[in-house]
């Protein structure tokens, strides 16, 4: 049997998570993707040991700057999510977008919408190295 991958895209944003992670956020919105799940009214991120958790949508960045989350699920529909994390840098925050709870025809306009961002607005302000990826885990 064959265990089928996940795609994920990895995109660089060169600010501070502080400022990063709004900017994301309203990026996913754009897109119709929202931190509360329709279903349950929830906004929900995992624990390290697989857990889900339940977090007030007011205090996601907060916690998300402090490292008390590392995590967090933008919802389309109750079945429809991408599940984001960060690395934060000194100069840069990574962002890394599960696309396997997408349709493939959506992940395509959420990963042009970031190449978009990076070849418009943030061309000027990456140095060196990569800017947004695509991989397959």
């Amino acid at each position: 049997m064959r265990l089928m991958t996940k795609p994920v895209c990895r995109v660089a944003i060169p600010q501070a998570l502080e400022q990063a992670f709004p900017f994301v956020a309203a990026l996913l919105n754009t897109l119709g993707l929202s931190l509360t799940n329709p279903d349950t009214a929830k906004v929900t991120t995992w624990t390290d040991d697989g857990d889900q958790k339940e977090i007030e949508a007011t205090k996601v960045v907060g916690e998300a700057v402090s490292g008390a989350i590392k995590n967090i699920q933008f919802w389309k529909t109750g079945s429809e999510d991408v599940f984001l994390t960060w690395h934060d840098h000194i100069d840069k925050c990574t962002f890394v977008i599960y696309l396997d709870g997408l349709d493939s025809g959506f992940a395509v306009r959420l990963i042009t919408k970031f190449v978009e961002l990076a070849l418009t607005k943030l061309r000027t302000r990456y140095g060196e190295g990569v800017a947004l990826t695509v991989e397959f885990e």
